[in-house]
């Protein structure tokens, strides 16, 4: 079973967000953040989706991320 976090757009700091790379792949809006250890897929409803992997080796890294920039986020499976 896959998990995701998600946040919302409007919730990322300006610089974070007009500084972030994008490109559009199979359908996806992906984005990549500086600094963020995986690509998001921009939701049409103004949410990001990050892969949550459960490997804290990757997951951890992500985390202190979204903390860094207080970013609020949920986890679903």
């Amino acid at each position: 079973m896959s998990a995701f976090a998600y946040i919302e757009a409007s919730d990322v700091p300006r610089p974070l967000m007009d500084n972030a790379a994008r490109r559009t792949a199979d359908g996806d809006k992906l984005i990549a953040f500086i600094g963020c250890p995986v690509t998001g897929i921009e939701q049409d409803d103004g949410e990001i989706q990050f892969p949550f992997p459960r490997r804290p080796e990757i997951h951890d890294p992500l985390i202190s991320w979204l903390c860094h920039w207080g970013l609020s986020f949920r986890v679903e499976m």
